[in-house]
């Protein structure tokens, strides 16, 4: 008897309406929890380093990003500034995939006893002086009300094939041209 009334109360029941409507406050809510979470988890970075093609970066473990600076691109081939080839080495005969190969500067390249590099270091003064420029232009004053100083900071990617005095002439023609900081940048290992 216990078990026909709950099939004759379960046919007087009221049918619910099948037609369910989403309720916008409630998917207001989950589309801004699910907006929030998406911006806190997101990093950013202003750097906008390039690589050319064929560069065998370094490994490196820092988990520090690069701050956003002008970068210089030392390959066994060349030296390339903002992205602008500044200059070819003179290769030796074994060639650029080999070994073997040698690389060094053309005697019109360099200056002051074989230390500076000319191409680079018309285009890191002249890179100076644009950042003084719109620097000078700029809004943002120190507390004297001068304009913020030039920084003179020069990010550096080096191949692994290339000769420490390469990149030796390369941060003093930097130095010259009034560039006093210098990062090296390097492949992140993989984990």
């Amino acid at each position: 008897m216990a078990f026909h009334r709950s099939i004759r109360s379960r046919r007087g029941r009221r049918k619910i309406n099948t037609v369910m409507e989403l309720q916008l406050t409630s998917m207001m809510d989950v589309l801004v929890i699910i907006l929030v979470f998406l911006l806190k988890s997101y990093a950013t970075s202003n750097n906008n380093f390039s690589t050319v093609p064929g560069l065998q970066m370094p490994i490196s473990n820092s988990l520090e990003n690069p701050t956003d600076s002008l970068y210089v691109i030392i390959t066994p081939e060349g030296v390339t500034f903002e992205n602008e080839r500044i200059l070819d080495f003179v290769q030796t005969a074994a060639g650029a995939g080999s070994a073997d190969a040698t690389y060094s500067f053309k005697k019109t390249d360099v200056d002051e006893g074989g230390r500076r590099i000319v191409p680079l270091y018309d285009a890191l003064v002249k890179a100076r002086e644009k950042a003084e420029l719109l620097r000078a232009k700029s809004t943002a004053r120190d507390a004297q009300g001068q304009p913020l100083p030039f920084e003179g900071i020069l990010a550096i990617q080096a191949d692994k094939r290339v000769q420490y005095d390469t990149v030796r002439r390369i941060m003093y023609t930097a130095g010259a041209a009034g560039y006093k900081v210098f990062r090296f940048l390097a492949k992140k290992q993989d984990s």
